[in-house]
């Protein structure tokens, strides 16, 4: 009966022991956080101004080679806007609608506190040309002709904040360089920006007109 009981008690001993030496082994082989360390370890939140700051600083360095002249995207489109996608490689931030970074330069033949209306070599002469400054700035089109998608922030309203923020930055940056456009009436300027298409499955006519969200303004 005794060796019985020694025999249970030497069990438990051995089982503790090994316990014991699992658990100085864990301790061993884990690193213990300082709270900056923790801190720096976790994820980021998500931060749309931020978001938006970079998307316009590599918009700036990569847009003006991707640029294409504005009156042939233009006449591409209104001849069949699929060709004109594919030959310009737009962006499809949807499965029916495209952005298209352009560049062009032409003469302002009306200008207003809000936009300028432009005066392009190449484009028919019905299709107007508008460069919106103030409230109709749109940035969204940046952000989607700068491949950011839906899939890139947590959810549609952090998505929404990313065009917001654009628009805001290009706002202030149009305003810095444009800050007289009573000035530049019969003046010749060139813009660097984006225009988009919402495809409706046949060419747009040549009266619509055509705005190009502006990325920069500069008087030539």
């Amino acid at each position: 009966m005794q060796s019985t009981h020694r025999l249970i008690s030497r069990k438990r001993a051995i089982g503790l022991g090994l316990i014991l030496v699992l658990l100085v082994a864990m301790v061993w082989n884990t690193k213990f956080l300082t709270p900056a360390e923790l801190a720096a370890a976790l994820p980021k939140p998500f931060d749309a101004k931020a978001t938006a700051a970079d998307l316009l600083a590599k918009a700036k360095t990569e847009l003006p080679a991707k640029a294409a002249p504005l009156a042939e995207v233009v006449t591409a489109i209104q001849a069949d806007p699929q060709a004109a996608a594919t030959k310009y490689k737009a962006v499809a931030p949807t499965a029916d609608s495209f952005a298209f970074p352009v560049s062009a330069t032409g003469t302002v033949s009306e200008a207003s506190a809000g936009s300028l209306r432009l005066s392009v070599a190449g484009v028919p002469e019905q299709t107007q040309i508008l460069v919106p400054l103030t409230t109709a700035v749109n940035g969204t089109a940046l952000r989607d002709v700068m491949g950011f998608k839906f899939a890139d922030a947590p959810g549609q309203t952090e998505y929404q904040y990313v065009g917001d923020e654009l628009k805001k930055l290009i706002q202030s940056d149009v305003a810095s360089t444009v800050k007289d456009p009573a000035s530049l009436q019969g003046k010749k300027i060139t813009v660097l920006g984006v225009i988009t298409l919402q495809s409706t499955g046949s060419p747009p006519p040549k009266a619509k007109p055509v705005s190009v969200q502006p990325l920069t303004v500069k008087a030539s």
